[in-house]
Parts: C-alpha cells; sequence; structure tokens
C-alpha cells in the first residue's frame, strides 16, 4: 500500500494522510463535517453529545434524528455549522471554532430571528462549540438576548468531545461506524493541524509538596516550554509520596501563562465556584512554593485542573509499565514534554 501526500511534494514533506477526513481537509469546515458525519452515523455517540449539552432525551437516539452542515435557510441569518433535529421536537445548532477563536454576540443571536423556522420545535437551543472558554461577558449577552426568543444558549469544548469519542464504548455500532470513530480519532491526532492540542496525557514527576497543590488546589506548574495544550494531566508521585507511582489524573480546563506572583486573586473567570474555591487554594500554596523554590519572579505556565480522578485502584509504577511500543516506556526521570496517548496509558502496565 502506497502512502498518500497532499500539497507539498513529498520529498519536502514527509507527512502523509493518515485519516479518510483529512482528504476533507484540515481548517474549521472539515472538523465540523467530520463531527457531523460521525454523529449522524452514531446514534449512541449523539445521544451522548445532546445530553452532554445539556438536552433532556427521555430516550436514546435511534433513526428519529437528523444532521446538516452549514444550513443555509433564507438570506440575511447565517450559514449555521451543525443543526441536530429530533423528532420534529428538539432544534439545536452548534456554532463551531477552533484555536482561540469565539463566536460573536451577533453571530451567536442571528440565527434565532428566523422565528417561523423554530416555531415547531419544543426544545430549541444554540449552543458554542469552542476550544477555548467563551467570554463570560459574550456569554451572559447571548443567553439574555436567545432567552428573548425562548432558545437555551449552550456551550460545549472540544475536549469535550474528544472524551465523548475517546471514552466511547462502540459495542453497539456496526463494523463500519467503528471505522469511522477510530478514523476521527486518527484524524484530531494526526492529520488535524489547527492547534486542538498537543498531548492526550501530559505526565510529569510530582514530589509531596507538589502533590498536595494537585490534590488540594486542582493545579499544576510547569516550564513554559512544556506541552501548550495538554487534554488531560496525570502526576507520577516520586518516592517522597507515601503512594509513589501513577495511578489519578485531571482533565485540563485553563491554562495561563504568568508570573506567579503576579497572579491576580480572581481566578479564570467562567467555572464554577467550587473551581474557583480549590484554585485560590493552589495559587495561594504555589506562591509559597514559588518563594522557597526560587521561580516566584519566572514567567510559568499553569494549569488548572477539574477534581483529580482514580483511572486505577493500584499504583503503576515506572518499572511495572510494560507498554508495547519502547519508545513509550517511561523513563526513571521524567523529562518535559513526556506524554502518552490515552489507550497507552490505560492498556499498559499489570492489570
Amino acid at each position: 500500500m502506497g502512502r498518500l501526500y497532499i500539497g507539498r511534494n513529498h520529498r519536502g514533506n514527509l507527512d502523509p494522510v493518515r485519516s479518510i477526513f483529512r482528504l476533507v481537509g484540515n481548517d474549521e469546515d472539515a472538523l465540523t463535517f467530520a463531527l457531523g458525519f460521525l454523529v449522524a452515523n452514531s446514534p449512541y455517540l449523539c445521544t451522548k453529545l445532546m445530553r452532554t449539552l445539556g438536552i433532556n432525551l427521555r430516550r436514546p437516539l435511534v433513526d428519529d434524528y437528523s444532521v446538516h452542515l452549514q444550513e443555509v435557510t433564507a438570506p440575511g441569518f447565517g450559514r449555521r455549522d451543525i443543526v441536530i433535529e429530533v423528532s420534529g421536537k428538539i432544534r439545536v445548532v452548534l456554532e463551531a471554532k477552533v484555536g482561540g477563536a469565539e463566536p460573536s454576540v451577533q453571530q451567536l443571536t442571528k440565527y434565532a430571528k428566523e422565528k417561523e423556522l423554530w416555531r415547531s420545535f419544543q426544545t430549541r437551543a444554540i449552543a458554542a462549540l469552542t476550544q477555548v472558554k467563551l467570554a463570560e461577558a459574550t456569554a451572559e449577552v447571548v443567553q439574555s438576548e436567545l432567552g428573548n426568543h425562548g432558545i437555551q444558549f449552550l456551550e460545549v469544548q472540544w475536549h469535550e468531545i474528544m472524551d465523548l469519542v475517546l471514552g466511547h464504548k462502540a459495542r453497539n455500532e456496526s463494523e463500519i461506524t467503528r471505522y469511522f470513530l477510530g478514523e476521527f480519532i486518527r484524524y484530531l491526532r494526526s492529520d488535524y493541524h489547527m492547534g486542538y492540542y498537543d498531548a492526550e496525557v501530559l505526565i510529569q514527576d510530582v514530589d509531596d509538596v507538589n502533590k498536595d497543590i494537585f490534590e488540594t488546589g486542582w493545579m499544576y506548574v510547569t516550564d513554559v516550554k512544556d506541552k501548550q495544550a495538554p487534554l488531560y494531566f496525570a502526576p507520577y508521585f516520586t518516592k517522597k509520596c507515601k503512594d509513589s507511582g501513577l495511578s489519578r489524573l485531571a482533565r485540563v480546563l485553563d491554562i495561563e501563562h504568568e508570573v506567579v506572583l503576579a497572579q491576580k486573586e480572581n481566578i479564570v473567570a467562567g467555572h464554577t465556584e467550587k473551581h474557583r474555591y480549590r484554585w485560590g487554594m493552589g495559587l495561594k500554596k504555589l506562591r509559597e512554593v514559588a518563594i522557597k523554590r526560587k521561580f516566584a519572579d519566572k514567567k510559568v505556565r499553569l494549569l488548572y485542573l477539574d477534581q483529580p480522578t482514580s483511572f486505577r485502584s493500584a499504583q503503576l509504577t515506572k518499572k511495572g509499565f510494560n507498554s508495547t511500543s519502547p519508545s513509550k516506556q517511561i523513563p526513571n526521570q521524567i523529562p518535559k514534554g513526556f506524554s502518552l496517548r490515552f489507550d497507552e496509558l490505560l492498556n499498559a502496565g499489570p492489570g
């Protein structure tokens, strides 16, 4: 089987196409096309997406829904990236952005003005699908304006979409749908070059002091040269910790590049009070550590984490980590930027 290249002569670019979705492109439209195609072919995944958005489905979807890509209905009302309609009762519009881009208030509210289109639906929603958290001020204005039209405003991020696909148990799917699920994951990992993320699970050595910050403050601090956009962080507790090894991880919700002592007390907006409280504790502890270890005046990368969870009952040690790929063994001293894919982490080592 030969290798397939797009664009530059392969002598100058040795990065072949790895997913069928790359044939559509590697821009924003191509990504939304791939997602729309996937949820149209997987009622189970579409059900999970709708429930993640907050849409109350009484039963799982079967064949009673439709997906529309780049829907255009009438002049002046714009082009919708993805529209999902269920049994003539539910209509959800997704406005998708990648990288640091955010949809504007106008983009999210103009779809609501076509009143006749929405009238027949009982559940109506417009959702922002973004990589970064939507600005709180924008979200408040959009929610208010859409509310005047009887339409819900919802938010979902691309890392949540990736979570859904990676965590989707495809036992009930057809063989072709399982193939498309694998192609979508491969597309995001290998063929999509819009800076979505650069690691699935970032893994670093963590001593007892930073273990406390991770567990109680839901934070991790690393060098600015480390991974820029990991989906998850998994600490490897060193011998200084009572429970040395690897067994916990936390989703990365926000990332900031800051001098630790320059951090303001008001923690990143757009998250729950519980998260802001934990991060406040983490920053307080982190400042004390930064002063003692003399990096308080240096710019660092701060990972704001979700509540840590355990992915295995027993600690996985470096010696006990058995991977099928020699290049993915966890080294005795973990270098900056070391990461694994979910499947590599979860499937390696003794049970």
